[in-house]
């Protein structure tokens, strides 16, 4: 179950602690502040210097982008633009909100959006991911106070989606006047529903309702919860003490070991959302870490056959989306342009078996699997499962950081982690870019998936890029590159003061601030 004996007696002992004091009767309801948990300090809100998945909670309602997308109308909607136009497919016009406030209290306008872009584009503002998430802007030209004009370099089919997510607008003139721009986040000013009142990795943050803003449309809502007191702990026994004893109002990416501690708990209640967010086993077909025996088709789908998938979602997933099917392709199927026909190969021991013999492997073999994060359980689970069939398999378990850097240099040979379309990002664009494009990234070394991705980013025609994405997925499928293994549900533990909506997002963490809200 992903999880160690000693972890399951200190769990025990904090649950047994926690029985021993008394609950708050009202909790944090009525002060209205809420206090939430997260498991690494929080050093800045600023996607862009500090682009990791803790901080987008806190940057998606901090922070406002020209566009936004409805997760349950599953259209882009007006954000911090009213409208917009394409004057040519290069050219966007975009007719700004009148009458937005940052939260310091000045005024919203053409200005703040030019001097965003250009910042952007200036070649001496180094962040991660400029090249990959803003790399097709050219120029952008403010046409009158509430008007402006973004120039792309080529025709992008999913340049709205890539908005809706990406480019928050900062203060030109708070912006602006900075020496060191990679500051801005330890004291942030948007136009969001909440502002960051406090911002410090060893305290935690702060965020209050932002008296300015006003909510339109399908777009951003308004906060409902006055106050949200985000504190940095860890651990997950830490956060399941503070939990049962009412120092803790919400916990999210909860074990299902811990959750299960937690279902007797009259104070307590599990919601469990469905995710976009999905565990994989990719394989070095390219032998780029020097191991050559994922060359052979027959010995990667003899690897999958030994997967029981469905084992796997009923061992390690909460009870509650068990029942759902499993997932066919490289991509969630809510993401708009996922679109595939074939399915991977069906759990068969016998079959595995014969696949190793006929590729002269009668008694299995030895690899390792790198992983990191919420996919280790997994990729244990799968360790044991191989066994089955000869194969054994170590399981390396990696910070993310040393992951990123072993697959960047080429080390690994076999890794299952996780993947959820770069988090908000309602185009399948970012899994098409991510898997299949030309880099360091790419295990799978096929020159025709790499085409077939540049293809579909030019390609403007929705129904015409479905074609060339059904084309890339039913390949990649085909050719047994990769495979996803199990889902990864939102399972959060809140006060039962506490309301978490269904529907209105699909984040990988099942809630956005704005949108919980008291019972």
């Amino acid at each position: 179950m992903g999880i160690t004996r000693r972890l399951q007696c200190r769990l025990g002992l904090a649950v047994v602690a926690a029985s021993l004091l008394s609950w708050p009767a009202q909790a944090q309801k009525a002060q209205d502040t809420l206090r939430i948990g997260v498991y690494q300090p929080i050093s800045m809100i600023d996607a862009l210097y500090d682009p990791q998945p803790q901080t987008a909670l806190m940057d998606r309602v901090v922070f406002d982008t020209l566009v936004q997308y409805d997760s349950d109308k599953r259209e882009v909607v007006p954000g911090l633009a009213d409208s917009w136009t394409f004057i040519d497919d290069r050219t966007i016009e975009f007719k700004l909100r009148q009458g937005v406030k940052f939260h310091d209290g000045s005024d919203f306008d053409a200005d703040d959006v030019v001097y965003t872009v250009n910042f952007i584009l200036d070649p001496s503002s180094r962040f991660r991911f400029k090249e990959t998430r803003y790399g097709l802007f050219e120029s952008v030209e403010k046409i009158d106070a509430f008007t402006v004009r973004l120039k792309i370099k080529m025709p992008y089919g999913p340049i709205l989606s890539r908005l809706s997510t990406s480019l928050t607008i900062y203060p030109s003139d708070v912006h602006g006047k900075l020496a060191d721009k990679s500051t801005f986040g330890r004291n942030p000013i948007g136009t969001g529903p909440y502002k960051a009142t406090m911002v410090d990795p060893a305290r935690g943050v702060v965020l209050e309702k932002n008296p300015y803003f006003k909510e339109i449309n399908g777009g951003q809502k308004a906060a409902k919860i006055g106050r949200i007191i985000v504190m940095p702990i860890p651990d997950h026994q830490t956060q399941l003490a503070k939990m049962m004893i009412g120092e803790q109002d919400l916990m999210y990416d909860v074990p299902s070991e811990v959750a299960e501690l937690m279902r007797g708990n009259p104070h307590i209640r599990l919601a469990v959302r469905p995710s976009i967010a999905f565990t994989y086993l990719a394989l070095d077909v390219g032998a780029r870490s020097g191991v050559d025996k994922f060359k052979d088709k027959r010995v990667r789908e003899a690897v999958f056959r030994a997967i029981d998938r469905q084992a796997l979602v009923n061992a390690l997933q909460p009870q509650e989306i068990a029942a759902e099917p499993l997932q066919q392709a490289m991509c969630h199927s809510w993401h708009d342009g996922c679109v595939s026909s074939l399915t991977p190969p069906a759990y068969d021991l016998a079959q595995s078996r014969h696949l190793l013999k006929e590729a002269g492997l009668p008694s299995g073999f030895s690899m390792t699997i790198a992983t990191w994060g919420a996919a280790r359980p997994v990729a244990e689970a799968v360790a044991g499962q191989l066994r089955r069939v000869g194969i054994t398999a170590a399981v390396e378990s990696l910070t993310s950081t040393g992951f990123i850097s072993k697959r960047a240099s080429g080390q690994l040979a076999a890794y299952i982690v996780a993947w959820d379309n770069g988090g908000g990002n309602p185009d399948v664009e970012s899994t098409v870019n991510f898997f299949y494009e030309k880099g360091d990234r790419n295990y799978n070394q096929d020159a025709e998936l790499e085409r077939l991705q540049k293809a579909a980013l030019a390609e403007t025609d929705p129904k015409k890029r479905e074609a060339i994405h059904k084309v890339i997925f039913d390949r990649a499928t085909a050719e047994r590159y990769s495979m996803p293994v199990t889902p990864l549900a939102s399972l959060i533990a809140h006060s039962r003061d506490v309301k978490i909506p269904v529907g209105g997002t699909k984040k990988p963490e099942g809630f956005t601030f704005n949108l919980l809200e008291w019972n």
